[in-house]
């Protein structure tokens, strides 16, 4: 064939068979039923300077990629495949081929190294990021800007509380405001749900989980439903980003691959069995799975699920933290560790590894849940929870709070989230004449780069509102020298994580300035300095030209750790 693929006869074949033969292909010269691995990082050029077989370089063209790629598309009806060096690297291709100052729409509640790269890089990059609660419909409508609002990204089931989305009704809203819909497909597998078919434009997967299954590769991909433009520019940045998977793991992939419908069946057989078994035990205040009937979004789960509702569930565990804690130390057969869609069992607080600005409940555990026999399973989960020692009190729920103003809700719904991950937060100073005034908590750098975003997303959700200002604006601030501007502006908002901005000195309109305390050690400095105070002073005094750090980081208190910022 010229294009040096494989042969196959997959006709109308049914997803598991093409699954079980990897498309069916025999190698058209060995006669192989195994797929081939291709180390080979170039490839022969024609007399002529051509590539005749279409092959030039390893990165682009590898042929080991297209077993794995074309099943795949296959699987979830797509037009096209891309495999990725990890699931991360896939999910930011695609935000990366948007453009700045494109605003994006993703679930408040979401895999967090994902929620952690959008808001310390993404928005940075010029992105406007809004966490919204992506399964409520009327508040995804409510977020969307046509015109503006160019992606839509949706997890369902959504990592860690298992909340399911309307995929159809998504697309239809993402697409009344000409916006792309891409789905985070990584629980349910193509064996669960295709979410092209219900309107997606691109699906992406953690490759690293069901699909491969066996603990032993990184990998991401992405489908998608139509090769068009957006495409191509995702595969430029592959290309060009060079994320790209080894050869031996798209060979592994595509292995793992041929197991999935009946792994997938069989975890998601488990995982009902033990939800409805400790559903309503004394010590569980939630068990959190789709396939219960009890589950808010049982019925849409039903609707866009087929064959079953997946392997993953969470418990919540009465007695909070300390009880969820004690009880994941309690286990023999599951193992505490970090993943999912493995062929053995795992359990994980998950509070504990996102770090304070995460919205998981602390009492949460996360199980997911493998191939071992059921009965051991239920029986170990069983004797951690029989073995919760009695000195952990069972908490009692707690009483609502009181309804929020709508500048707070704004805040608190569509805007904090971000900026408390990136260790700041914010407090209304002032609202008079439809001028709000923000102040800063935390890091400079948290807020000062996202005052265009934070001012956006007020007017959009609050029309009252005519202007925002932080307390940086120049209109409210005197200009004095440097380390009185430091000691006014930035200084009491460092204070809250126990860091402090020290001037050195000023020469040729360059300020030397060192970080003391807190800050002095901490990954996110450059963050700070770069983001959050050289913005500052650059507007409050026109005569400063750049600013350098002078801190001796390695003599931090935690060098170069992410400080604990709530």
């Amino acid at each position: 064939m010229s294009d040096g693929k494989s042969r196959s006869n997959s006709g109308n074949l049914a997803p598991e068979t093409l699954s079980a033969q990897a498309l069916g292909r025999v190698d058209p010269v060995t006669g192989a039923l195994v797929p081939s691995l291709h180390p080979s990082t170039t490839f022969e050029r024609d007399a002529d300077g051509g590539y005749s077989t279409g092959r030039a370089y390893s990165r682009p063209h590898n042929p080991t990629y297209d077993e794995a790629e074309d099943l795949l598309a296959a699987l979830e009806g797509g037009r096209d495949c891309l495999l990725f060096a990890s699931g991360m690297a896939a999910a930011n291709a695609v935000f990366q081929a948007l453009l700045p100052g494109d605003h994006v729409v993703v679930p408040k509640v979401m895999y967090w190294a994902l929620r952690k790269w959008l808001v310390d890089f993404a928005v940075s990059w010029g992105l406007e990021v809004e966490f919204v609660d992506t399964h409520d419909m009327a508040a995804l409508e409510a977020a969307m800007r046509p015109g503006k609002t160019k992606l839509v990204w949706l997890e369902t089931p959504a990592n860690p509380m298992w909340t399911i989305t309307d995929i159809a009704r998504a697309a239809e809203i993402a697409h009344a405001a000409r916006a792309r819909l891409a789905v985070d497909g990584t629980v349910a597998s193509p064996v669960l749900t295709r979410p092209l078919e219900l309107g997606a434009d691109l699906v992406m997967h953690s490759a690293t989980k069901y699909l491969n299954g066996h603990g032993d590769v990184l990998a991401g991909a992405i489908v998608t439903a139509r090769e068009d433009g957006f495409w191509q520019r995702i595969k430029a940045w592959r290309r060009d980003g060079g994320a790209m998977l080894g050869t031996l793991e798209a060979w592994l992939l595509q292995r793992g691959m041929r197991t999935l419908f009946v792994r997938v069946a069989r975890c998601s057989e488990s995982a009902l069995a033990i939800a409805s078994h400790f559903q309503g035990h004394p010590r569980i205040s939630h068990v959190l799975y789709p396939g219960l009937p009890s589950h808010p979004g049982h019925e849409i789960a039903a609707s866009q699920m087929r064959g079953g509702f997946g392997g993953m569930l969470s418990l919540r565990i009465r007695g909070g933290e300390a009880g969820a804690m004690a009880m994941a130390a309690g286990v023999k057969v599951f193992k505490r560790a970090t993943s999912l869609g493995g062929v053995e069992s795992l359990i994980e607080h998950r509070a504990s590894i996102e770090g304070p600005a995460t919205p998981v409940p602390a009492d949460l555990l996360r199980l997911s849940i493998g191939l071992e026999n059921i009965d051991d399973l239920i029986a170990d989960l069983q004797q951690a929870l029989d073995g919760l020692p009695d000195e952990i009190p069972i908490e009692t729920p707690k009483t609502e709070a009181p309804p929020l103003n709508p500048v707070e809700q704004v805040l608190e719904d569509h805007i904090r989230a971000m900026v408390r991950e990136r260790g700041g937060d914010l407090e209304i100073t002032s609202f008079v004449d439809g001028v709000l005034a923000l102040g800063m908590r935390g890091s400079p750098g948290a807020s000062v780069p996202l005052e265009t975003t934070i001012s956006n997303t007020v007017r959009h959700y609050l029309p009252e509102v005519r202007e925002v200002r932080m307390t940086t604006d120049p209109a409210h601030r005197a200009a004095g020298d440097v380390q009185e501007l430091l000691d006014e502006l930035l200084n009491p908002a460092i204070a809250d994580h126990g860091g402090k901005v020290v001037m050195n000195r000023v020469e040729d309109g360059i300020v030397f300035l060192r970080l003391e305390g807190g800050c002095q050690g901490c990954a996110m400095a450059e963050l700070t300095l770069r983001q959050g105070i050289e913005p500052v002073l650059l507007k409050q005094l026109p005569e400063i030209k750049a600013v350098v750090d002078e801190t001796d980081h390695a003599a931090g208190r935690a060098p170069y750790f992410k400080t604990k910022k709530s």
